[in-house]
């Protein structure tokens, strides 16, 4: 095995870096960096380059502009017109020159398949953080649900208020327990002490929904009533589904 010169280390460094050397020249050049240890930092900057490609996403085609490019690089290289006469040791040396263009061009091919799945990482990453956000934006916006106990829900009714954004709110009463016609389900949304009447339950059946129409932020509770036909501005008659908020 041949001592290895500067010259023939800065050839070889980048597809040493790539685990792209058989391995008489891979021990030349690990000879070469065991007497020349200043030098192990150029072969880590490339090997961290390469290591690189292990964050990259799934492989992905390059732009086709950028390999059509490449490939012109690597047919006119391959191609270049041989010389008539020479003598052995400049096919030697045509053979090195040829075989360095070609770790060149594939050095060359994988940084530019590196710099665009670094980039589409990015992509990746953005689109990522988007939906993220888009997903908690949605959570924040869902809608806040109350169940409201009592004495209905003691008999067996299901109450419960929907707050939705901007604020608005509608209560949805199932099986219901039967009011005299003369008398109706009245909400209430009680705020420092003070009821404010807040719509009629009309039933259908046994079940009744209305839109709440006071805004429920900073109230204290939602509360139901039965009041006369046509509803009450105050409360006369203690509650039959309540819940503090």
């Amino acid at each position: 095995m041949s001592p290895m010169d500067d010259k023939s280390f800065d050839d070889l460094k980048e597809a040493y870096a790539l685990g792209a050397l058989p391995d008489d020249e891979r021990a030349t050049v690990e000879a070469y960096l065991a007497l020349h240890p200043e030098r192990q930092g150029e072969i880590d900057d490339l090997s961290g380059v390469a290591g690189l490609l292990a964050l990259a996403p799934p492989e992905q085609d390059p732009p086709e502009d950028l390999r059509r490019r490449l490939m012109q690089v690597v047919e006119s290289e391959s191609t270049s017109p041989e010389p008539a006469r020479r003598s052995t040791s400049s096919w030697f040396g045509w053979l090195g020159d040829f075989r360095n263009v070609a770790l060149g061009a594939a050095a060359l091919l994988v940084v530019g398949l590196l710099s665009w799945n670094v980039l589409l990482l990015g992509d990746v990453q953005d689109l990522q953080g988007e939906v993220e956000q888009a997903r908690t934006s949605d959570q924040a916006k869902q809608p806040r649900e109350i169940k409201l106990g009592g004495a209905w829900a003691e008999q067996g009714a299901k109450a419960e208020v929907t707050a939705l954004k901007d604020d608005r709110a509608i209560l949805i009463v199932e099986d219901m327990p039967s009011v005299p016609e003369d008398r109706t389900g009245q909400v209430w949304v009680i705020r420092d002490d003070k009821p404010e009447p807040s719509g009629l339950l009309d039933p259908s059946g046994n079940m009744a929904a209305t839109a709440i129409t006071t805004p429920l932020k900073d109230a204290d509770a939602i509360a139901v009533t039965v009041e006369p036909a046509g509803g009450s501005d105050e409360p006369t008659s203690d509650p039959v589904l309540v819940q503090e908020l």
